[in-house]
């Protein structure tokens, strides 16, 4: 099952427990992402379950549990610069590490997805 044309369920649940809470208007602007940059990348951590985000996130109510961020795995660097070079306003949280780039809504104060 596809959550978009080039995401499935499968790649964005949870590895602990196979739920798959993602936000419909972060997976619309991901799609979006990958039709701008015209090339496939791969979802290294979606949803996360609130046990498994304590597990690997020092954050107990991240963006991760929220359905409002992922972790995206990228090798090519041509392909990295384009990614960060595309229309990324939409995701305010972007952290790139050595083998991974994080794209996240952020969270208000209160907890809640920071919409633009």
């Amino acid at each position: 099952m596809h959550l978009r044309p080039n995401f499935t369920v499968k790649e964005l649940s949870c590895p602990c427990c196979g739920e798959c809470e993602m936000d419909n208007e972060f997976m619309d602007r991901l799609q979006d992402l990958r039709e701008v940059c015209g090339f496939p990348f791969k979802v290294t951590s979606g949803y996360r379950c609130e046990k498994h985000n304590k597990e690997v996130s020092k954050k107990s109510k991240g963006q991760h549990s929220r359905g409002l961020a992922v972790d995206i795995s990228i090798w090519d660097r041509y392909s990295r610069r384009i990614l960060i070079d595309s229309d990324i306003n939409y995701f305010r949280d972007i952290a790139i590490g050595d083998n991974f780039i994080h794209l996240g809504r952020g969270l208000d104060k209160k907890g809640l997805g920071i919409y633009v």
